[in-house]
């Protein structure tokens, strides 16, 4: 059984019965804070550029010449608006989810890009499963602009994309993960050369420049980790919370329902910290 409708259906195959229900208010609410979460997330200053940047002159620090330590890094770049794409294309699908649940809620089409072919860009891969994924997504969501939302068209859609959302934001939650311990270990690198440096360093005045450099960067560091360990738990949480609607498809107006979503809800605006 694919992974999104043994783990997480999220979300589409309920959107059915959203068309003829008005007024879910707790699940507007889940699609809303989701829509502001990727909006926010598609804009991450730190990505897979910036890791690759950094390594090169924390993992070469002793370099000869400056081009010893030169970033040839653009094409990383290119997997860095990939993902920026993939987080866009689920904004949108959120703003559906809210525009089901709401037929008064507005919804911003942004832009959905082309999504990369498959391959190697510089360290990182784009899976044949992932651009897959993006490329039937960005299709079923246009398919909706185009249509304005006919009910058979987005009865169609629902029907043929509904194993693509799940999947991608696992996928997302993976790079997160990735690139967490990915920080982790250049924060380990950056310790070890601090120190290699204070410690064989022959005069005194030497140390504190040093010292006061690997402390700037030990914090942008720490930051940006934390950025990074809130945005995995805000992608399990929306997992969780298309799961508890798939759960509950038949019971939407039930308070027990209710009040589960609410959690889920809660947990989103409490940890992104998001304006709902």
């Amino acid at each position: 059984m694919p992974l999104s409708l043994r783990n997480c259906g999220l979300l589409l195959s309920a959107a059915v019965v959203f068309t003829r229900c008005a007024n879910l208010k707790e699940v507007s609410s889940f699609a809303i804070t989701s829509q502001q979460i990727m909006d926010r997330n598609k804009s991450a200053t730190f990505g897979y550029y910036a890791y690759f940047h950094d390594s090169a002159y924390i993992y070469r620090y002793l370099p000869d010449h400056l081009r010893d330590v030169d970033c040839h890094c653009d094409i990383e770049k290119q997997a860095d608006a990939h993902i920026a794409s993939e987080y866009s294309l689920l904004s949108t699908y959120f703003g559906v989810l809210a525009k089901f649940a709401d037929p008064r809620a507005a919804i911003n089409f942004g832009p959905m890009g082309n999504p990369l072919p498959a391959g190697a860009y510089g360290h990182v891969s784009i899976s044949a499963q992932e651009a897959t994924l993006t490329a039937r997504l960005a299709t079923g969501l246009s398919v909706l602009v185009t249509t304005r939302y006919k009910e058979k068209k987005a009865r169609l859609f629902i029907a043929n994309y509904r194993d693509s959302v799940a999947p991608l934001i696992t996928l997302l939650k993976i790079r997160a993960d990735n690139l967490s311990g990915r920080i982790v270990n250049l924060q380990l690198q950056l310790e070890r050369v601090t120190d290699s440096l204070i410690s064989f360093a022959e005069h005194k005045e030497v140390k504190m420049p040093v010292l006061f450099v690997y402390e700037q960067k030990r914090k942008e560091l720490d930051e940006t980790l934390a950025l990074y360990e809130q945005r995995t738990h805000e992608l399990e949480t929306m997992i969780a919370g298309g799961q508890l609607i798939v759960d509950n498809i038949d019971n939407l107006h039930s308070q027990p329902f209710k009040d589960k979503m609410k959690s889920v809800v809660n947990a989103l605006v409490l940890n992104a910290n998001v304006k709902f």
